[in-house]
């Protein structure tokens, strides 16, 4: 939930007001995480959440017994964060900046979360921090149709089956696309392979 002054200072507004369904993880996600997540990582891992505001999956994946960072622009949404980890003796990384500043170079992860924001040039970064056999799990809203559309703050929306395009060093564990609520949406997991293909000689 991102990209800083205007909306950095949008996203703070609506943080102070309360967002209580922003606290509750996302049933997609519990259910990759169970299905996908769990065997392979029992013992869970490091993990990054971007853009994710009061960060319901941060603390649901700390609580777990995962090392988790967690990236989001609005300060408020951090400050909040912060206290509520403390409040349940939860250790979190916090990083208050825009997803598009972080330096995703610094670590690497076995499961990266990505929930309702889209910016195009993140993903060959998310590719590219990911551990092999990391997990990416993400769901964003794409441009369905003329009557559903997508958020009016959005200039080029994500489009239906672009994901694919996006990620293309990562193997589709799950891939869905459907209408929710006046809008499109689309639920992707994958992981990184442990050795990516490499481009034949001429």
């Amino acid at each position: 939930m991102d990209s800083k002054d205007g909306k950095g200072t949008l996203w703070d507004l609506k943080y102070e007001q309360g967002l209580p369904s922003l606290t509750i993880p996302d049933p997609f996600f519990v259910s990759s995480y169970e299905r996908v997540v769990e065997g392979r990582f029992p013992r869970g891992g490091r993990a990054l959440d971007l853009a994710g505001g009061l960060s319901r999956h941060a603390i649901w994946l700390a609580a777990r017994g995962w090392h988790v960072s967690v990236v989001d622009i609005s300060e408020v949404a951090i400050g909040k964060l912060r206290q509520e980890a403390k409040q349940q003796g939860l250790q979190l990384d916090l990083f208050p900046v825009n997803a598009a500043e972080y330096d995703f170079e610094t670590k690497r992860y076995d499961l990266i979360v990505l929930f309702y924001h889209f910016d195009r040039t993140l993903f060959p970064k998310i590719v590219s921090a990911l551990n092999p056999d990391g997990i990416l799990i993400c769901k964003i809203a794409i441009h369905w149709s003329a009557e559903t559309g997508v958020s009016a703050t959005l200039d080029n929306p994500l489009r239906r089956s672009e994901i694919l395009s996006l990620v293309p060093g990562l193997h589709v564990i799950d891939h869905r696309e459907r209408p929710v609520r006046g809008r499109g949406v689309v639920e992707f997991v994958g992981t990184r392979p442990k050795s990516l293909s490499k481009p034949r000689e001429a």
